[in-house]
């Protein structure tokens, strides 16, 4: 099974490789990006378990913020993504700043870092991936439609296509989630099978 990736934003190169084997230990695939333009267009790109950000981005300069461009790109794009952000310099003021209009993140210093900690936060926070990712928009569309019981014919009108294309749709969807009938795909998809 391929990993999650998390997307991890770190300039200084020695921190890059401990991010990189910390992330792996936790059971992720480290995407290691060291400025703000490339977390952004990796954002926009992809999607992520979590997201460990670094809030100076310039090595010589640690009143850089563009850690904190990256986390508010996050909430830009509404991604709900969890984030740890890691500084070598923190105070009251960044945290404050950082922390604004985040919904999940944790905080660690680096000159107190606690390895076990951070790992151990990666495994509790990241997202997990939703059953439904395997599908298509199309076929989220008529699973919805089937959970509401309607026929074949009842969703080819609501979505204003043939029968044949919501029989293909359906069959797509048994594939996928390894089922053989609607009520399976429906309690697959809505966690009724446990």
């Amino acid at each position: 099974m391929k990993k999650q990736p998390i997307l991890v934003v770190e300039d200084d190169p020695q921190w890059q490789k401990s991010f990189d084997e910390l992330v792996r230990d936790a059971g992720f695939a480290p995407d290691i990006k060291s400025t703000f333009e490339a977390a952004a267009e990796a954002l926009a790109e992809r999607d992520y378990a979590m997201a460990v950000v670094d809030i100076s981005l310039a090595f010589k300069d640690h009143l850089h913020r563009g850690g904190v461009k990256v986390l508010q790109e996050i909430i830009r794009q509404k991604k709900g993504l969890p984030a740890i952000v890691v500084t070598g310099y923190a105070s009251v003021e960044l945290a404050v700043e950082t922390l604004a209009g985040l919904d999940d993140v944790q905080f660690f210093r680096k000159e107190e870092f606690d390895r076990r900690g951070f790992i151990q936060t990666i495994q509790k926070r990241a997202k997990t991936p939703s059953i439904l990712d395997v599908l298509s928009e199309r076929e989220r569309e008529v699973l919805a439609l089937m959970r509401e019981g309607k026929t074949n014919s009842q969703i080819a009108d609501v979505l204003f296509v043939t029968v044949n294309t919501i029989k293909k749709h359906t069959q797509s969807i048994y594939t996928k989630f390894n089922v053989n009938s609607r009520a399976g795909a429906v309690a697959k998809a809505y966690g009724q099978d446990r």
